[in-house]
């Protein structure tokens, strides 16, 4: 279980860096605006999430032990 909330977490950091690169690249470099900062904040909702669940979870793989 632990190995799959691993996974999730890596998966899900590599959204908001994915985002904040192809901003880079789409603009060519230009200024960021408020959006820009926006969405890459918003797309590592999923991180934050991951992390949340794994917190709830940490109990359950305890007392299967």
């Amino acid at each position: 279980m632990k190995r799959f909330f691993l996974l999730i977490q890596i998966l899900a950091i590599l959204a908001p860096v994915t985002v904040f690169f192809g901003y880079i690249l789409m603009d060519e470099g230009d200024q960021f605006t408020a959006e820009h900062y926006m969405i890459t904040g918003l797309s590592a909702l999923p991180f934050g999430i991951a992390l949340l669940v794994k917190f709830l979870m940490s109990d359950v793989d305890n007392k299967s032990d």
